[in-house]
């Protein structure tokens, strides 16, 4: 290589360090600028700062090794030089724009950002004075000035220290990568504030987790983690003014037994199939057009219990904030315990829902899926004796966990023929027939039907049914290629055979009824809220959701995560942000529309009323 190719090659790199300290700069300002500032401590900023400057590293690093070395190495030294001020530059417009759009969503930019700013009726939306024009204008090119003025430095510094700069250049990066990246690993496993709450604000910036790698090496996760760190607050208003409580009347207390099952098809809640539940619901009351809030158990089981969406589970994980419901529940004497059949330390619900419960039980003995649905159930009515005689109301939640793992013995996998004999995923495709293997997950909801038909019988023997509220349904659905788009399971998609559950309420002393209205995840806490504990609040205090028999369309509903989400609005369509940033929309069906253009006004209304909740 000639000598000055490699002075080029040289520049080059110097000019790369310099874009990193600038792009860093820029990150390091979004904390500036937030509320977030003000819960880090000194671990924290160390981690931030090493952050930023790794984060800029690696985006710089793509068009340094793709656009920059290969024209300056073939002799296109001014072309090399001018691409690669412009990359960089253009990148740090971008990361200014995408500042103004965090600043007002609390989310970087993605599909429905673009599709807002450059479809029909923008305008509605985005209103700016012509100042504000002319100052973005100016700003814009002071950030171009600035790029091109970097690289007569980094000719200046190439002449100064040469070839010195690299190594240490290199080290420190690779160095700064290496400890954001396990020290961010650290801080999830440990729920350190500082580090959840400083990642959030750097865009597309997804570091290192290792929570079940370290949980499958038996290292047991603080379960009072907030007890670690000095609470000065949190970002979140929650509830957004104090919950004021009607006095209870006498005997007015009821228990409340929440059962749950993972991964819940509604075509299985039939008299065949789940027939002590179907016939559970025929005398009570049945939502039929219900929707999760998630098509993950995760959010799902957030939302049952905050009323909110999975798209602050960061933000309260970070915060050590737990559930109103829960909370109201043990300030007024509730025993609440939970039976799950899934370990509760991953997903760490045992912090984030059931934070405050003394005594949690997060494991349920068992080998299988099967056997410890049956232990669970057997374990909460030898429990049941206890908590009626004890004289204080108790909340119980039941976690089903089979039809999730779609695994039964050979004995209990014949009701329904012709089934496969296991899950066997390397089969599926979207020509092949579905039946035997629905079969075998119908034959697996027959199986916790029946488990469940015990947990009924033993709350009606003890005439418990007259002074406790049974909920009953699924965390979210599980999809057997109904769409015909070869989605199985879930997590695949925000369609309704992803989210539609069967949802089953029995209050004493309300009658049999059916609602056909769509419902969600987010109505229980409300309706519990109000009904069972006597909160006088307007719901939007506490929750984004309606009372279950309220039949006010829920509009634009929320379902995912913070990461992967989408809005399910009129007739089923969906509006999906994938976890790249795309926007896609696809009818009910998931047929994709094209050219499809958001309602920018409905959009803004929201968005504002997702980020409600936030300070």
């Amino acid at each position: 290589m000639s000598t000055s190719r490699k002075e080029c090659a040289l520049e080059g790199f110097i000019y790369y360090l310099l874009s990193v300290c600038v792009l860093a700069v820029q990150f390091f300002l979004y904390l500036i600028r937030s509320q977030q500032s003000g819960y880090m401590d000194f671990g924290g900023w160390v981690y931030f700062v090493s952050s930023c400057l790794s984060h800029a590293a690696q985006i710089v690093l793509i068009p340094y090794l793709v656009l920059y070395l290969p024209l300056a190495l073939t002799g296109w030294r001014r072309t090399a030089a001018v691409v690669q001020v412009g990359v960089t530059g253009l990148l740090s417009v971008l990361i200014y724009l995408n500042s103004q759009v965090y600043a007002l969503y609390r989310f970087h930019i993605n599909g429905f950002v673009l599709n807002l700013v450059f479809g029909e009726g923008a305008g509605e939306i985005f209103e700016f004075a012509p100042m504000v024009y002319v100052k973005q204008t100016l700003l814009f090119v002071l950030l171009i000035l600035i790029f091109v003025g970097m690289w007569h430095l980094a000719s200046y510094f190439r002449r100064r220290v040469g070839r010195r700069v690299i190594w240490p250049g290199i080290l420190t990066l690779v160095a700064l990568t290496l400890y954001s990246q396990l020290y961010h690993a650290y801080g999830a496993f440990t729920q350190k504030s500082s580090v959840l709450k400083s990642t959030a604000v750097i865009p597309f910036y997804y570091p290192l987790t290792a929570n079940r790698l370290m949980l499958k090496m038996g290292v047991v996760p603080p379960a009072n983690s907030s007890l670690r760190f000095e609470r000065t607050g949190t970002s979140v208003a929650y509830p957004r003014n104090p919950l004021r409580i009607s006095p209870p009347l006498q005997d007015s207390t009821f228990n409340i037994v929440y059962i749950l099952i993972d991964s819940w098809n509604p075509r299985t809640l039939t008299a065949d199939c789940m027939p002590n539940l179907h016939r559970f619901a025929e005398e009570n009351v049945r939502f039929e057009n219900h929707f999760s809030c998630s098509n993950g158990t995760r959010n799902s089981v957030f939302g049952m219990f905050f009323g909110l969406p999975g798209y602050y589970w960061d933000t309260f994980e970070a915060d050590h904030v737990r559930p109103l419901l829960l909370r109201e529940l043990l300030d007024r004497g509730y025993d609440v315990r939970a039976y799950s059949s899934a370990t509760l330390l991953s997903p760490p619900f045992n912090r984030v829902v059931f934070g405050d419960v003394p005594n949690l039980r997060t494991h349920t003995p068992g080998e299988t899926s099967c056997q410890r649905d049956s232990t669970l159930t057997a374990d909460f009515l030898a429990d049941l004796d206890t908590l009626s005689a004890s004289g204080r109301p108790f909340f119980s939640f039941l976690f089903y966990d089979l039809p999730h793992a779609i695994a039964v013995p050979a004995d209990k996998n014949t009701r329904f023929q012709p089934a496969w004999e296991y899950a066997d995923y390397t089969r599926l495709n979207n020509d092949i027939d579905p039946e035997p293997f629905f079969n075998l997950y119908r034959n697996c909801c027959y199986e916790d039907d029946r488990l469940i038909g015990q947990v009924l019988d033993g709350l009606r023997s003890r005439g418990l049914l007259e002074n406790t509220v049974v909920i009953v349904t699924g965390d979210h659905s599980q999809e057997f290629n109904e769409n015909r788009k070869n989605f199985w399971g879930h997590n695949g998609n925000f369609s309704r055979w992803q989210l539609q559950v069967p949802l089953i309420l029995h209050i004493p002393g309300m009658a049999s009824a059916s609602y056909a209205h769509r419902t969600t995840h987010y109505d229980i806490v409300p309706t519990l809220m109000q009904g069972c504990l006597g909160v006088m609040n307007p719901i939007e205090d506490y929750s984004m959701g309606h009372l279950l028999t309220d039949p006010t369309p829920r509009g634009w509903h929320f379902a995912g995560s913070g990461m992967n989400y989408a809005f399910v609005i009129d007739d089923d369509m969906i509006l999906e942000k994938k976890v790249n940033g795309v926007l896609e929309v696809t009818d009910g069906d998931l047929n994709p529309i094209d050219d499809y253009r958001i309602d920018p006004v409905a959009f803004d209304r929201a968005i504002r009323r997702l980020n409600s909740f936030y300070k």
